[in-house]
């Protein structure tokens, strides 16, 4: 016998005496009552409470049905669905408000899609689909999640996840990055006994007291994001550290979800969040850290020059300047999100791509997945033999260019409802690549597109307008004007004949300076809806900048005649005044001093204590020859504006027309005090005077005044 083969023999009796004292321990743990983990715990956070996303309700019959709780229909769909599932698939959509369906909702998600799809597609099984997605829901949230729904019976989840990552503050004082030597090993060895026991022991043992700083972070039941504030973006700041810890997090609960689901056989199915990398500026910029003040300098002057020269006509020269300055500063998200713009402008598709990806991934408020989010949903997928479907990838191949951009997505991550039916496709092909349905001859383009169909006759027009109306505002919130108006514009283009969704159209362009579109989204507001008060209100407004006084005033009488709260009827009262005075200035300098008093004299009573005003009805009710009128007139401006030489040099003239002398010395003589340049306004009381004829009483004044 060789030594070789002596050595061989002893290796496979240590293996096999190890297996049985393995296989003898586990047999004992039995015994004492030891059950194995089904799955691991999250012990990076913990929640104050929580409750349960589906309750049981009698349908009436011999069956029970587990429906929405109530307290959860703000953050997900209503769905019904057995509580015993018979012989059918169970599938449960799971992740944020893409999985949700937002900004419409369940019906035109993929996870309602799958549900008109999959008895197409495989009509020999019997399917349920149930949309557990939430919104504003990050990973840890959805595998919490799934500890629930593994109580339910489920076949397979599919998970989409990722872009809410960042969503909530979290401090994460210790965190363990997972060894790639360990990724998917934790599925066999969580289901045995020993491996609970050891693990129980090292946790007893190992575990060191530690402060309160170190414990993990509690978050509410439901979602408190950064943004539930009125600061918005600018509640973040950059921390390359704390986003490593996420995206550390981010790996663990993905293994995690796979863990829960196994722990009852069910399969799960991952999807790369994927976003719109063209047309979606980022939220908040912020330079690199060590950028120095002469390379702000420089910047500045780069960004001037690159402006200057895209305004020329001389492309290359913009982006050259624009190049230079994207290399001082890397990190700026605006500012590569520019270039990648000026890029796409002059066709370079391959080169404007990196930038764009770099505007995503530099975006210190980042509400769409960075690069690594992608990355890791294929690694945990790959080591744990879970289904992928590339989302991120196919984006790529469906959009324009190759840059996915409003053509995929109605937000900054949001997709079309026909993107929506693209990825439910993708989901069920792959799922059929991996054995889990078998695809029916009948499966086709054509199916699919009768399917389509079907479910988009059937879709509100109203509804879903609504629904991007109410994107735009967020969009609107957070500062993305343009992509607010884009929104606005669609949600027009799709319910045209409702006040509220033309009123939003308005606002966004009045925002945006589209200010000729948005008077005629205002015109169209109030026809659809006579009585509402703030499109009247806003429409007033432009109307007053663009000299259109007379319809600015119409529009803010019925702005306050309907308004619905106070403070809309306080400030259109302030609009209608000022446009009232501007009217009646422009009155008087035509001459129409009748009219213009009228105005200037309602225009006064709305707001008394505007010495603007008074100070320009004094003046009317001079030309008129309400002089006593106008003396009161300019006293109470005065009272507001004790200390201002122009309306104290009107206040003597107009003591002097009304025949009081001395005190038109007096008054004139404090204007001179306050500034001796009143002598040269156009309104001077003596030049005043001499253009009317009374050189008398001038002449008598200055008597008064020693000169």
């Amino acid at each position: 016998m060789t030594a070789s083969m002596t050595t061989g023999r002893k290796i496979l009796i240590s293996v096999a005496v190890t297996a049985v004292f393995f296989l003898l321990l586990e047999g004992l743990l039995v015994v004492i009552g030891v059950r194995p983990e089904s799955y691991a715990d999250d012990p990076y956070v913990g929640f104050s409470s929580t409750s349960r996303l589906f309750v049981e309700q009698s349908s009436g019959g011999d069956h029970n049905e587990l429906v929405t709780a109530e307290n959860k229909l703000t953050l997900f769909n209503q769905q019904r669905f057995p509580a015993s599932k018979g012989d059918a698939v169970r599938i449960f959509c799971v992740g944020g408000s893409t999985t949700f369906g937002r900004p419409y909702d369940d019906t035109t998600s993929f996870c309602g899609w799958l549900r008109e799809l999959l008895p197409v597609a495989d009509p020999s099984r019997t399917w349920e689909v149930v949309n557990a997605g939430g919104v504003s829901y990050a990973s840890y949230r959805v595998a919490l999640l799934m500890e629930e729904l593994v109580e339910y019976d489920p076949d397979i989840f599919v998970v989409y996840s990722g872009h809410n990552e960042f969503l909530e503050r979290r401090s994460y004082p210790r965190i363990i990055a997972m060894p790639r030597a360990l990724r998917g090993v934790g599925g066999f060895a969580a289901k045995t006994r020993v491996w609970t026991a050891m693990s129980g022991l090292v946790r007893r043992f190992s575990d060191s007291p530690t402060s309160p700083e170190d414990d993990p972070d509690i978050l509410d039941e439901e979602v408190t994001t950064l943004l539930d504030n009125a600061v918005g973006p600018s509640a973040y700041s950059r921390d390359d550290t704390l986003a490593e810890k996420i995206f550390q997090h981010f790996r663990y609960n993905l293994a995690r979800m796979v863990g829960i689901a196994e722990s009852v056989g069910a399969e799960t199915v991952f999807i790369t969040p994927a976003s719109n990398l063209r047309d979606s500026r980022p939220f908040k910029s912020e330079p690199r850290s060590d950028l120095g003040e002469a390379d702000r300098v420089e910047l500045d002057r780069l960004l001037e020059g690159a402006r200057r020269a895209h305004t020329e006509g001389r492309t290359e020269d913009s982006l050259e300047e624009i190049g230079r300055a994207a290399d001082i500063d890397p990190r700026n998200a605006q500012l590569a999100f520019l270039q990648g713009s000026l890029l796409a402008e002059a066709g370079r598709w391959g080169d404007a791509r990196p930038a764009f990806e770099r505007a995503r991934d530099e975006d210190v408020c980042p509400l769409r997945a960075p690069q690594p989010v992608a990355e890791i949903v294929r690694e945990v997928a790959a080591d744990h033999g879970a289904i992928l479907v590339d989302f991120e990838s196919l984006a790529d191949e469906w959009a324009a260019h190759d840059i996915p951009g409003e053509d995929l997505f109605l937000d900054h991550v949001h997709p079309t409802i026909e993107v929506h039916r693209r990825i439910a496709v993708a989901i069920i092909e792959e799922m059929a690549r991996r054995g889990s349905l078998s695809l029916s001859p009948e499966w086709n383009p054509q199916t699919v597109a009768e399917v389509a169909l079907r479910v988009e006759e059937g879709l509100d027009p109203l509804a879903h307008a609504l629904a991007l109306m109410k994107l735009s505002k967020v969009l609107g919130w957070a500062g993305k004007l343009q992509e607010s108006f884009s929104l606005a514009v669609k949600a027009v283009e799709l319910y045209p004949d409702d006040s509220r969704i033309q009123y939003n159209a308005g606002l966004t362009a009045h925002l945006a300076g589209r200010k000729n579109e948005a008077v005629a989204h205002y015109r169209r507001a109030v026809e659809l809806q006579p009585d509402a008060d703030e499109p009247h209100g806003n429409l007033g407004v432009l109307l007053e900048e663009g000299g259109r006084l007379d319809e600015a005033i119409h529009h803010f009488r019925l702005a306050i005649r309907y308004a619905r709260n106070p403070e809309t009827a306080n400030r259109n009262s302030a609009n209608l005044a000022r446009a009232l005075m501007l009217a009646g200035f422009r009155d008087y300098s035509q001459g129409r001093q009748t009219d213009a008093l009228a105005k200037l004299t309602e225009a006064a009573e709305i707001a008394p204590d505007d010495p603007e005003i008074l100070g320009r009805l004094g003046i009317a009710q001079l030309s008129t020859g309400k002089t006593g009128a106008a003396v009161a007139t300019f006293e109470s401006a005065l009272v507001v504006r004790r200390d201002d030489p122009a309306l104290t040099n009107r206040l003597a003239l107009a003591f002097a027309l009304d025949g009081q002398v001395d005190r038109a010395a007096a008054a004139y003589s404090r204007a001179l005090a306050l500034d001796p340049m009143v002598s040269e306004l156009p309104d001077n009381m003596f030049r005043v005077l001499g253009n009317m004829g009374r050189t008398d009483v001038a002449r008598e004044i200055r008597e008064r005044m020693g000169k």
